[in-house]
């Protein structure tokens, strides 16, 4: 009887929040984890069976009917990563595209080399715009880290969503209230999509193109819906294709950002509705660096105290630096070159100065797999409370 109510309760839960599709993704990923440990044959008629119980029950009234669809999702997950390596294999088509956009790659970055940039800004730009990070040194890639800026060096959704701002401002907005809207969308998914293919498919910029394309298409449609289940279904699409990238770090840290954004963003503004830009996007750092923090400490064993606050001059000062490397490599002109060398010399000079800080980070964190996960339950159970209750201060 106490297992009814708490299973009553639990899904009553799912219902308030109002987004099945981030249940069925939370489900989809733990059969995953389950089918990647323990790859049995098993899985695939236990998920024939419930499939088929699903459809039996589908009119019966209760919860029983949604305790069976989340263990299809389950299941689903556990049969698709035991026969996950069967289609992870990578085809021959998908070897040729890799070849050409690291050709693309390679001549983008030469274009970027004629218009008179410094090695240091070369390769700092390269990083930014195509994800080619060869050119880095070690020490830039601590000195970054230390400070808690070591996203901006890898392509994640803030580089993308950047690019697509731009794309936004001028082509989807002007054209989201006409007729030839529809016409606007070829060419903006050709060049989302074909930018992730030229940096190499990177797992970040992959769930932010899923999301942006759907953003996209719901945005020439007219049609309003939550991020959450964009990022959802993301998730779902990604983890189908390639359940392996769920032992990926970077899949970890980009999707708890992503999601700790988007879940305490509107909260937010409910309750600070007149925000200044410079608190807007500290505020936004922290909810990326709470969602985070304990992933960074598991694998890195470092947490950065300062990362917030530099956000503040790092994100404008990258999105400018994005901006006038891919400006370099359409005109590759030296005006442009030593423009883009005096704004890397100002970021590094602000990442250095803010790594001598006694206090810039604390080091030596190692927590267990237990502890990290027992934070996470608490975080997440504050926010479902802080989304469903609006008294909450």
């Amino acid at each position: 009887m106490d297992l009814c109510v708490l299973l009553q309760s639990y899904f009553s839960l799912s219902m308030i929040v109002q987004h099945p599709m981030l249940w069925c993704a939370a489900f989809l990923m733990a059969g995953i984890a389950v089918g990647l440990q323990f790859p049995l044959r098993l899985w695939l008629p236990l998920l024939a069976v419930a499939v088929v119980c699903c459809t039996v029950l589908r009119n019966r009234s209760g919860h029983l009917h949604d305790v069976l669809v989340l263990v299809v999702w389950f299941l689903l997950g556990s049969s698709r990563a035991a026969i996950g390596p069967v289609f992870e294999v990578r085809p021959e088509w998908q070897q040729t595209l890799d070849r050409e956009a690291r050709h693309a790659r390679t001549f983008l970055v030469e274009r970027l080399r004629t218009a008179g940039l410094s090695p240091r800004t070369l390769a700092l730009c390269s990083a930014l715009t195509v994800g080619q990070k060869d050119g880095l040194k070690r020490e830039t890639r601590r000195a970054y880290n230390r400070v808690g800026a070591g996203h901006l060096l890898a392509l994640s959704g803030m580089h993308l969503g950047i690019i697509y701002g731009f794309l936004y401002s001028v082509l989807i907005r002007r054209v989201r209230q006409s007729k030839w809207r529809w016409h606007a969308l070829p060419p903006i998914l050709l060049l989302l999509w074909g930018y992730v293919l030229v940096a190499g498919m990177p797992v970040s910029l992959l769930r932010a193109a899923l999301m942006l394309s759907g953003f996209t298409v719901l945005s020439l449609m007219q049609y309003r819906t939550d991020p959450l289940h964009l990022l959802a279904l993301s998730a779902v699409i990604m983890m189908l294709a390639a359940p392996s990238d769920l032992l990926s770090i970077s899949f970890q840290l980009s999707f708890s950002a992503v999601f700790f954004l988007l879940a305490l963003w509107r909260p937010l503004q409910d309750r600070l509705p007149a925000l200044h830009w410079t608190v807007s996007l500290l505020a936004v750092s922290c909810v990326a660096c709470l969602g985070t923090m304990p992933l960074s400490a598991y694998y890195f064993h470092s947490v950065s105290l300062v990362g917030p606050l530099l956000s503040i001059a790092l994100i404008p000062l990258t999105s400018l630096i994005i901006y006038l490397s891919l400006a370099a490599m359409l005109l590759p002109v030296e005006p442009l070159g030593r423009l883009l060398n005096s704004l890397e010399a100002v970021q590094q000079d602000i990442i250095d100065t803010a790594g001598s800080l006694p206090c810039a980070s604390l080091g030596d964190i190692r927590p267990s797999a237990l502890t990290v996960a027992f934070i996470y339950g608490v975080m997440l159970v504050a926010i479902v409370r802080l989304r469903t209750n609006p008294d909450v201060a």
